[in-house]
């Protein structure tokens, strides 16, 4: 029987007609030689709880010394490494912040900027204002290097502090003007500073000095950031790879000093609408999982995730949402952490993981179309390989007989059938059967396959195959 091709990447066209495949939840791992598939399309990863911090609407956070900093809605709190929580006090604002600390020994300087300023930030007291001379601009971002931190602020400025200090001396700036619009934000990534604009990213670097700006400029690249939280990839513990959303709508991977597009047109449709809205809302995060560096973007709407380990795209949607919970993102404690949309959970992003802090998390494939333009096909049997055998002893019925939910179109995509039910089998039972017979006949378009499985169970999909008798009439 003649094989379903399934997709490698996410591709839901501008059209439903257009498609050629999609991964909800789902990514693409490839197999070794001698598989019985060359590839399996798995569950995404799940999320447990790590720690309550009974605050809401996560806006960064980031690991100094021991413990994380947790920027919330007008809060800030100190997350320790067995899980407890301390409210440090408030942090005004409710935009996303960025968190910065130096070298100092034995315990660093940490600042936040907000929309509101700078702040002081340490796990052992509520925040108070950072001290910045008259001089120096309202600062919109922070970031360190080699013992410094670097401010960036609107009219294109970049200024820093003494090495290992929250001291300033009002001659230690820059001005960032290959481009106009200013600075949006600033990025530690490879010993070099990179200050993005709205059209632009000045590059800076060389040997640290004493006196003036401690760097100097190296080279500019003709391409700017969409939104403040639209980078990513500069976090420590990912896969040294800065990737952003250009100004563009376009995401690029720094390739050198020359950013080498990396999206679809389908990221990038999705990325246009959502920055016409409001492009601070468009948020860029990383996580490592089982050797998968995944870059996250999110816009209120969709969220979609680059592998950087096999190129390509998949999306991601938590249960009744249309897209992922998760927001912002720090290694710490030997974990990848996230903040929750949702609640007010600390999360870790984790395989062992089958659902969503106990939401479900559905794995969706759709398959491309099987077709024999303008002829209908037949299709009187279709067979689908699974893993199967993973249910589990338990009183669960979800997870002691677990389920797929299998449909499909002869539309192009616009009107699906109603789903059938089919076994993934019970423990040991690795010889069940994922079958449909008399699927009945297709449009022009031929027949798309969609494979829902919300159980929480061990899932992934290797292939399929289905019977065809093309007709003429």
């Amino acid at each position: 029987m003649p094989a379903i091709q399934w997709p490698l990447s996410s591709r839901p066209g501008l059209s439903a007609a257009e498609g050629a495949g999609r991964l909800i939840n789902a990514f693409v791992e490839q197999l070794g030689d001698g598989a019985r598939a060359p590839a399996s399309r798995r569950r995404a990863p799940g999320l447990v709880q790590f720690a309550d911090t009974a605050c809401y609407g996560p806006r960064g956070f980031r690991l100094v010394g021991s413990t994380v900093l947790g920027a919330y809605h007008n809060k800030l709190v100190e997350i320790r490494q067995d899980g407890s929580v301390n409210l440090l006090g408030q942090l005004p604002g409710r935009k996303a912040v960025t968190i910065a600390r130096n070298n100092r020994a034995p315990v660093p300087d940490a600042v936040a900027v907000t929309e509101y300023g700078a702040y002081q930030v340490t796990p052992t007291a509520s925040p108070r204002p950072l001290s910045i001379p008259g001089g120096l601009p309202a600062p919109n971002s922070v970031t360190e290097l080699f013992g410094f931190l670097f401010f960036t602020a609107g009219n294109g400025y970049c200024y820093a502090t003494k090495v290992n200090s929250l001291e300033f001396n009002t001659l230690d700036y820059t001005v960032e003007q290959a481009r106009p619009g200013g600075l949006t934000r600033g990025v530690a990534f490879r010993d070099e500073l990179f200050l993005f604009g709205p059209a632009g990213i000045g590059v800076y670097g060389g040997q640290a000095q004493a006196n003036g700006f401690p760097l100097a400029r190296i080279t500019g690249i003709p391409r700017g950031l969409i939104g403040p939280s639209a980078v990513a990839g500069q976090e420590e513990g990912w896969s040294n790879e800065l990737i952003w959303v250009g100004d563009d709508a376009v995401v690029y991977k720094l390739s050198g000093y020359t950013p080498a597009r990396i999206s679809t047109h389908d990221v990038e449709r999705d990325l246009a609408a959502a920055a016409a809205i409001d492009p601070t809302a468009i948020e860029a995060s990383v996580h490592l999982v089982a050797g998968h560096a995944c870059w996250v973007v999110s816009m209120p709407t969709r969220t979609w995730v680059f592998d950087l380990t096999t190129g390509q795209w998949h999306e991601r949607a938590s249960h009744e949402a249309s897209r992922w919970r998760a927001s912002h993102s720090v290694k710490a404690f030997g974990r990848w952490l996230v903040g929750d949309t949702v609640g007010t959970g600390l999360l870790t992003v984790t395989e062992t993981a089958l659902d969503e802090v106990g939401s479900p998390l559905r794995f969706r494939v759709e398959s491309l179309p099987s077709q024999a333009f303008p002829q209908r096909l037949a299709i009187p049997r279709a067979d689908f390989d699974f893993t199967m055998g993973v249910g589990r002893l338990s009183a669960d019925p979800t997870i002691r007989d677990p389920r797929t939910l299998i449909s499909w179109s002869d539309d192009g995509g616009v009107r699906w059938s109603n789903p059938l039910s089919r076994s993934l089998g019970r423990q040991g039972e690795s010889r069940t059967r994922v079958s449909l017979l008399r699927t009945g006949m297709t449009g022009p378009q031929g027949r798309i396959w969609r494979i829902d499985v919300s159980d929480p169970v061990y899932c992934a999909l290797l292939g399929g195959a289905q019977a065809i008798d093309a007709r003429t009439e």
